[in-house]
């Protein structure tokens, strides 16, 4: 038993041995795979470790070619140099005795200088009181004076506040801050925010800390039109910095996060509660102690009363002429985009940098232009209430330059104030049309001289009402160009434009002709869309904001130079104080259209002024004038753009804010070019007497090709014996051609048919021989209307009858009435109850051919009496155009 007992055990004992081998050997599986999942695990993040290094390393080299391609690092730290200066600025004109090849003396208008000490608002380091510095920088930038430019601290913050959908969270530091006020950049965009980083860190390393803040501090918007503290001060305090308490150096800093939002004037509560937490932040920072923080606290905040005149002006210069103004804009704007750079630092560079600016003003010109908006018999009278508003600009023909601008009828009151002929836009009415159709057309060789459109509505809207109107409101028929041009006919000009297509016309008025602002496509608050690109925006100009004065006078010297086109400048070139070119507008001009182009389209414009719309200008019984003149809207704006071969002027008139002139039966702006013109002009006229030398004209510049060409006014081909038969009598005229658009084919419009004389109606075969007369009658065949109109040539149409038609038997409708379908009609002439010239003979004619004996007038109209028919020779008779 014992041994048995012992060889259980021995056996439980192997059993217990075996289960341990198993299980060991069970374990080191387990812990074999562990390990295998511990090493694949470890593999895969080291490998995804290897990746995003890899992908790190490539998207870092990506970064910095794209940074090293597209993001500049540097900024001309000259330009702040420049900026801080209190120089004075010259301003000189030239009196030029060649103006188109530059030939002449820079001579210096010394009572143009701006004044650098007079001007600046400058306040150096040391000018800057403690307390204002350290406001500024405890609230926008604590650490400002220890970091590198960037604060990673705050910036690694903005950046996930980004990430998280907060946008509002601000990472500039200072330095960063004044690259974005002197460069004007504000693009919320990545690039720009790189780049605000990399000029940062470059510029402290070339400036110190003392310099970079004040430079920031004589920059910084503070709204209600301050730049810096030091006018911030005088705008808000009446106070220089040195006297300023802690509390107004804490207001002045609440302002600059939102200026409107924490302006003290237009918002002292928003203010006051920025204000506690600058004067907080000082406190925690250690920046004042605990007296300074609670007298600060408990100080009111004591604002100047503007309207008292208690405010000091900080303009202590006179006040310049419009021209001035308009140069210092112009170099201000193009400083701005050239060396990309804020307003603020442009407008400080001219103002204390030491400027020499060479102009292109003529005085005499800005001169006589300031006499003539001077004296109040120039203007129409008031009636009453706010009087209406000119402007007007002179530029030389071959050159381009700004002779002369006026901003405005009223007083100049004050320097940079609002200039109407340079910054604010008119819708220009008919004045657009030499520019935006009729060059274009002639240059594309769709139309010449005489080539002949419909004088007729292009459509009718939903109540049958016919669009476009003319002014005066009436439809001619059978048009010439010229004479569409000569009388501003909107319909001609308008299915003129449809040929030439709204694209090209829109891309010479934008990308060749100046007008740079015109509108694509925008939307208003409400999501509406509105472009320039339309038919009645080119045609018509009514175009939603308009052109500026300036820009259509330098718009208009393609045609007296050759289809040249240049800039209206004001400047040659702009110097700094140590002689370095900074800006020029010695530029060439750009060919827009032909010379031949330019002539014919000159020619039309002189007709204008001989024939049309411009005859009350009297300078062209003396000189040759060219020009348009165009109203616009509701005739809220009056346009006069002209020119002789000496000045390109234009001259708007309007009010403010867009007011009817219908009371007006002339237009002020021809009066206001004429006064100037004819004073520009007196010593010309008066040298070319005392030499015996001709006037310039249009003429000496004719080119070698033109042809003057008769031909027939209904057709724009040449004439026949059938255009002198027409009862309005000879259809004649003489235009201007190329030889190669001349035209070679002769009148077809005309068809010579019998008339009775008698009855003065189209005759048949039962008019009697002696009674018949040779006429031509215009052929027309497209004019289908859903209503009838007046159309003045109506009467004198010829259409085809067919045989099987029964003529017309009423004397107030054409002889071929009866072959028009039904619900169409082709135009009448206003007679006021006379006969049609193109009625039929009905008196004497047979109609019992015809399945209908009885002669019916339309639906609309009442068979009239043979006592009531008008005799023939009646004082109602009416044979020529009234035109």
């Amino acid at each position: 038993m014992m041994r048995k007992r012992f060889v259980v055990k021995k056996r439980e004992k192997q059993l217990t041995i075996d289960s341990f081998k198993k299980e060991k050997k069970s374990a080191k599986g387990v812990l074999s795979k562990i390990g295998k999942v511990i090493g694949y695990f470890f593999s895969a993040i080291l490998t995804f470790v290897l990746v995003c290094f890899i992908t790190g390393i490539i998207v870092g080299c990506v970064f910095a070619i794209y940074v090293s391609n597209n993001i500049d690092p540097t900024m001309d730290e000259s330009l702040l140099v420049t900026a801080t200066g209190d120089q004075t600025t010259k301003i000189y004109y030239y009196d030029f005795t060649d103006r188109a090849n530059r030939i002449g003396t820079a001579v210096e208008l010394e009572d143009a200088r701006i004044y650098g000490a007079e001007n600046s608002l400058w306040a150096s380091y040391d000018e800057i009181p403690t307390y204002l510095r350290e406001a500024f920088v405890s609230i926008e930038d604590e650490r400002f004076w220890t970091h590198n430019g960037v604060d990673w601290k705050r910036t690694a913050g903005a950046v996930l506040e980004f990430v998280f959908g907060n946008s509002s969270y601000g990472g500039s530091t200072i330095t960063q801050q004044l690259i974005k006020n002197v460069t004007g950049n504000n693009d919320a965009t990545i690039q720009r925010k790189v780049q605000e980083i990399l000029c940062a860190l470059n510029l402290e390393k070339s400036k110190s800390k003392e310099e970079i803040i004040e430079l920031y501090l004589n920059i910084v918007p503070l709204s209600q039109g301050c730049v810096g503290v030091r006018s911030a001060a005088k705008t808000y305090f009446g106070k220089e910095l040195s006297d300023l308490t802690l509390t107004e150096c804490a207001a002045l800093a609440s302002i600059t996060k939102f200026p409107t939002k924490y302006d003290p004037i237009q918002n002292p509560d928003k203010n006051l509660e920025r204000r506690t937490t600058v004067l907080w932040k000082m406190y925690e920072l250690g920046k004042i102690s605990d007296e300074e923080y609670n007298e600060a606290l408990a100080e009111e905040l004591v604002l100047v009363d503007s309207s008292s005149g208690e405010q000091e002006t900080v303009d202590k210069n006179k006040i310049n002429s419009w021209y001035i103004d308009t140069v210092f804009c112009d170099v201000r704007d193009d400083l701005m985009e050239k060396y990309n750079i804020s307003s603020e630092i442009a407008s400080n560079l001219i103002n204390s940098g030491g400027l020499s600016i060479y102009t292109l003003m003529d005085p005499k010109v800005q001169s006589i232009m300031e006499e003539v908006y001077a004296d109040e018999s120039t203007f129409p009278e008031n009636t009453g209430g706010i009087p209406a508003e000119s402007a007007m600009a002179v530029v030389d023909p071959e050159t381009g330059d700004l002779l002369g601008v006026i901003g405005s009828r009223s007083e100049k009151r004050g320097n940079l104030v609002l200039n109407y002929a340079t910054q604010t836009q008119r819708a220009p009415g008919s004045s657009l049309k030499p520019l935006s159709v009729y060059a274009p057309a002639l240059e594309a060789g769709l139309i010449t001289y005489g080539t002949v459109y419909d004088d007729t509505p292009l459509w009718f809207d939903e109540n049958n009402n016919p669009y476009p109107h003319n002014l005066p409101d009436v439809y001619k028929g059978l048009t010439t160009i010229n004479s569409a041009v000569e009388r501003s006919v909107n319909t001609v000009a308008m299915k003129v434009l449809e040929d030439l297509t709204i694209d090209v016309s829109y891309d010479y008025l934008k990308n060749k002709l100046g007008f740079e602002y015109l509108i694509d496509y925008a939307e208003d608050k409400n999501g509406n869309g509105y472009t320039d690109k339309g038919l009645a925006a080119l045609s018509l100009g009514q175009l939603n904001y308009g052109v500026t004065v300036r820009d259509i006078a330098a718009a208009y010297t393609v045609f007296p130079n050759g289809g040249i086109y240049h800039e209206s400048n004001s400047y040659l070139y702009v110097y700094d104080s140590e002689g370095n070119l900074l800006l020029s507008n010695d530029n060439a001009g750009e060919i827009v259209f032909s010379e031949q182009t330019s002539y014919i389209m000159t020619k039309m414009l002189q007709n204008v002024m001989n024939n049309g719309t411009g005859t009350s200008v009297s300078l062209r019984k003396t000189v040759d004038v060219a020009g348009k003149t165009g109203t616009a809207g509701n005739d809220y704006d009056r346009w006069f753009v002209g020119y002789t071969p000496y000045y390109v002027g234009s001259v708007w008139y309007g009010y403010s804010y867009p007011k009817s002139l219908s009371n007006l039966s002339s237009n002020p702006s021809n009066k206001i070019f004429d006064l100037v013109m004819t004073r520009l002009h007196e010593e010309i006229i008066a040298e070319a007497a005392e030499t015996g030398e001709s006037l310039r004209s249009f003429d000496d510049n004719r080119p070698s090709d033109i042809v003057q060409v008769t031909y027939c006014k209904d057709s724009g081909k040449l004439m026949t014996d059938a255009c002198r038969l027409d009862p309005r009598g000879s259809r004649a005229d003489t235009g201007y051609f190329t030889v190669s658009t001349a035209p070679t084919e002769y009148c077809d419009t005309h068809v010579i048919v019998d008339y009775d004389a008698t009855t003065n109606a189209y005759a048949h075969e039962y008019t009697l021989p002696q009674n018949i007369k040779k006429v031509a009658l215009i052929r027309e065949n497209t004019r289908a209307f859903p209503v009838q109109i007046y159309v003045e040539d109506a009467q004198y149409v010829y259409r085809d009858l067919p045989i099987d038609v029964r003529p017309c038997g009423w004397w107030g409708e054409p002889y071929f009435i009866n072959a028009i379908p039904e619900g169409t009609y082709v135009g009448t002439t206003n007679l006021k109850g006379g006969r049609q010239f193109n009625s039929f003979s009905y008196e004497n004619y047979d109609f019992s051919r015809f399945e209908k004996a009885e002669t019916t007038a339309p639906a609309e109209t009442t068979t009239a009496p043979l006592d009531t028919i008008p005799p023939s020779g009646d004082e109602n008779t009416v044979y020529e155009d009234e035109s």
